[in-house]
């Protein structure tokens, strides 16, 4: 067990991926093992001393260096017939020291390719969360940028493997994905998954929301609904894919004594549209406006602007009266107050709100 500890040290020192602590343990393995240590030497020696030399230098080269190593010591270090009678010891096991060159170059490759076949078999997961109240920003292993709105999830490998790059988005999230023709890009959100090549779209897949929906900014992507996996259907620049969610919007409604039930979910096939989208004056769109802070509102009803409200200013929205909410809203908010948006609201759509601490109560005016 120790002479293979000894091995393993010795070729990850030679491969400069040693840590600290593993530069200490071989230390005092190579002090309790003189065979070994003598090895090392002259390993070290055949090798010669790559801190000083370039990576794609001949073997011929580095073993002509690595005997200058060994002469130079003669004239410098030990001398006398101490060194020359290890000298010629050493030359019986020069055969020995080259086979444990091919042996340690043989072990690190074997440690290399264990460890990127265990990393490609058993990618670690990272999931990270963006809170209401907040976004935030994410950089891939691959290069791959991604924009977590408020109040979603996205899981992802650590290092992707080489053959995939796949993700599991809860929530909604705006990807800029690094090209790799050789590595699909997945995203799995809800009930659909998304692939492409190199673009930049946005999903938005919140557990609460009556749809889900995919919208190309650039580039091409193709979406798969999980229960019709033979019928994908493909996005081009400009366009949204809206699906109606199987979970749609379960909101209990608290307040002056009304309860909304839940809607009966659907269990039949998804049904779906496609949209061009128009440009705005600024030269986005309304679904990524997000991604700079805006919080645009085109003729949405209230139980789904209630939605976006506690997610950007981490609050939690209570109806008193169901008839507010089918009510109809736009509108773009960028700097404004929960409190200044509200009051804002209350021009065009007659309602009153109590709050009380993070809790607003909507009742009919």
């Amino acid at each position: 067990m120790e002479n293979s500890r000894i091995i393993e040290l010795m070729a990850k020192k030679a491969d400069k991926g040693a840590s600290p602590e593993e530069l200490e343990e071989l230390t005092r393995l190579l002090a309790a093992n003189p065979s070994y240590a003598y090895f090392h030497e002259i390993v070290h020696a055949l090798k010669g001393n790559q801190d000083h030399l370039e990576l794609m230098t001949p073997k011929e080269e580095l073993v002509d260096h690595g005997w200058q190593d060994l002469s130079g010591k003669l004239n410098e270090g030990e001398s006398g017939a101490g060194l020359l009678k290890r000298m010629h010891v050493g030359m019986r096991w020069v055969a020995a020291a080259v086979f444990l060159i091919v042996l340690l170059t043989g072990a690190l490759l074997y440690y290399k390719k264990s460890s990127a076949q265990l990393q490609a078999e058993n990618p670690s997961s990272v999931v990270s969360y963006a809170g209401f109240g907040v976004t935030r920003k994410l950089v891939l292993s691959d290069g791959t940028k991604v924009w977590l709105n408020a109040g979603s999830k996205l899981t992802y490998p650590n290092i992707f493997p080489g053959d995939r790059r796949e993700v599991k988005l809860e929530g909604e999230a705006y990807f800029e994905v690094a090209k790799a023709s050789k590595a699909p890009f997945s995203v799995h959100a809800g009930k659909i998954t998304v692939g492409v090549l190199g673009t930049s779209f946005n999903v938005k897949a919140y557990n609460g929301d009556k749809d889900i929906e995919t919208t190309l900014i650039t580039g091409k992507v193709q979406v798969t609904m999980d229960n019709e996996p033979e019928k994908p259907i493909l996005l081009s620049p400009h366009e949204k894919l809206t699906i109606v969610n199987e979970k749609e919007s379960a909101r209990e409604k608290k307040g002056a004594g009304v309860q909304v039930p839940e809607p009966q979910k659907a269990y039949n096939a998804l049904r779906y549209q496609v949209q061009r989208l128009p440009q705005s004056t600024d030269n986005g769109f309304v679904e990524t406006a997000w991604v700079n802070n805006k919080l645009v509102i085109n003729d949405e009803s209230f139980e789904a602007v209630a939605h976006m409200l506690e997610r950007k200013y981490d609050v939690s929205i209570r109806f008193g009266d169901e008839r507010l909410l089918q009510e109809h809203i736009s509108g773009v908010f960028e700097k404004e107050s929960i409190d200044e948006v509200l009051q804002i609201l209350k021009m065009t759509t007659g309602f009153r709100y109590k709050v009380e601490g993070k809790t607003i109560y909507l009742s009919k005016q």
